[in-house]
Order: C-alpha cells, then sequence, then structure tokens
C-alpha cells in the first residue's frame, strides 16, 4: 500500500471477494474442516467442538475432571536434597534405575490421561443425559396440556 491509501480507499468487500475467488480456484473449500482440539486442561472440547469448564461445578465427578486433567502426568524424579554426598549417591542411583522407571513413568502417564479422557466423557455424557431430561420434562408438559386442550375440544363438540 502506498503512504497516501486512507482507510476509506480499502474495499473490504472487493478483498474478501478476492480471497473467496482464490479459496475456491485452489479446491480449498472442498476440504472438510475440523477445529476439535485435543484439550489438556480442566476443560473438555466436546464433538461438536464445543469447550466445557468442570472447574466451576462442585461435584464429584466435575472436581475429578479438574484434577485429573491439571494432574495426570507423574514426574519420574522429584528434586534431590540432602548433603552433596547424598544428592550425588541419589543421583546415581536414579540414572541406574532410570532404565527401568522411565518407561514406566511414561506407561503411567499415558493411562492416567486416557483416565482424564474417560471421566472428562463421562462428564459430558452425564451433562447431556441432564439436558434431555430437561428437554422430555418440558415435552411431558406440553404433552399433558395438548391433552387437556384436545379433551375440552372434544367436550365442548359433544
Amino acid at each position: 500500500m502506498s503512504e497516501n491509501t486512507t482507510a476509506n480507499d480499502i474495499n473490504i468487500e472487493l478483498i474478501m471477494k478476492q480471497i473467496r475467488e482464490g479459496i475456491k480456484e485452489r479446491g480449498a473449500d472442498k476440504i472438510p474442516l475440523s477445529f476439535r482440539e485435543e484439550t489438556h486442561s480442566c476443560g473438555a472440547t466436546h464433538a461438536n467442538g464445543a469447550s466445557r469448564d468442570f472447574s466451576s461445578r462442585d461435584d464429584d465427578i466435575s472436581k475429578s475432571v479438574t484434577y485429573l486433567g491439571t494432574n495426570y502426568e507423574v514426574s519420574a524424579y522429584e528434586m534431590l536434597l540432602g548433603n552433596k554426598i547424598k544428592v550425588f549417591i541419589k543421583k546415581v542411583i536414579r540414572k541406574l534405575a532410570a532404565f527401568f522407571v522411565l518407561p514406566i513413568v511414561r506407561q503411567q502417564n499415558i493411562l492416567n490421561y486416557h483416565y482424564y479422557r474417560v471421566a472428562e466423557a463421562v462428564a459430558i455424557q452425564r451433562d447431556e443425559v441432564e439436558e434431555l431430561k430437561k428437554i422430555e420434562n418440558e415435552l411431558e408438559k406440553r404433552v399433558e396440556a395438548l391433552e387437556k386442550t384436545m379433551s375440552a375440544n372434544c367436550d365442548k363438540e359433544n
């Protein structure tokens, strides 16, 4: 853009039209897009892309999902404390045991992550069931109201 171009000189509709034409020419409009992201926090991403935050609810499942979401990864090592000789001995033992400990910790972290995902799915399903129950109750009330209206209309006709 030149230095003399002002905001009034920019035609956004024309630019967007050119962008859309470029997308169609490349065939990018035919590519299915998925905006689903895997979350590693206390929020869950549902299959439809909606994010859910379980930290605000005060029931056991929500608390567990929130805890698992932030603590599913286990550290293989803890900070070594003590005098220099004890720390050195602990480091040597740690190095010797690493071949055995690290694969187990990796497997445990993977398992914990999958537990977290299952707990998250259970919490999402629970929320969906609660929503469906609300809808069912509303529909039952509407059916009862319609039945009363129909019976009242039938009584008037007879």
